[in-house]
């Protein structure tokens, strides 16, 4: 191999090294920007009872949950979903039809529920019927974090199926 061969075998492993140092540079930084230091400790305040989005805990040691638990949640559902919702904007000649509303919303400390919102693309009127029942569902149990009431998200898909003959 002669120095002319040599030079352009080095630009070319050097050429193709350059993008898998630039992603393996991108890769570095991003996982050190995305390490989130735990969230400061809640200070009981009033704000706390606020609705506002301050202060919420993605994670929590507790779940808040529905009084009664996972049973009476899902019977509350039940009761009070529309299963007919769906049915104006679904195409009659479709013959099985389904959808996921995923719904998030925040308890608050006092187990009051706000901020309640549909976070993914469904039919306007499914996502309306989500919503309205997450509404109707009153007060929670509040989650927990190191012993106290905090403010928490909670996300609840609903899926409708709707099957014609």
């Amino acid at each position: 191999m002669n120095f002319v061969e040599n030079k352009i075998l080095i630009y070319v492993k050097l050429y193709f090294m350059k993008p898998i140092l630039l992603v393996f540079s991108l890769i570095i930084f991003s996982c050190l920007t995305a390490q989130k230091t735990p969230p400061p400790p809640v200070a009981d305040s009033m704000s706390q009872y606020s609705k506002d989005t301050v202060g919420i805990f993605e994670k929590v040691e507790v779940e808040a949950s529905y009084p009664g638990g996972d049973s009476a949640w899902r019977k509350f559902l039940e009761r009070n979903l529309n299963p007919d919702a769906p049915f104006k904007e679904v195409p009659r000649r479709k013959k099985y039809f389904e959808q996921t509303a995923i719904c998030q919303f925040i308890v608050c400390k006092d187990g009051s529920i706000c901020d309640i919102k549909v976070i993914n693309k469904v039919l306007p009127s499914i996502k309306k019927e989500v919503e309205r029942v997450i509404r109707l569902s009153g007060n929670w149990v509040p989650a927990q974090q190191e012993g106290r009431k905090v403010k928490a998200y909670r996300k609840q898909p609903v899926t409708f199926v709707v099957v014609s003959e």
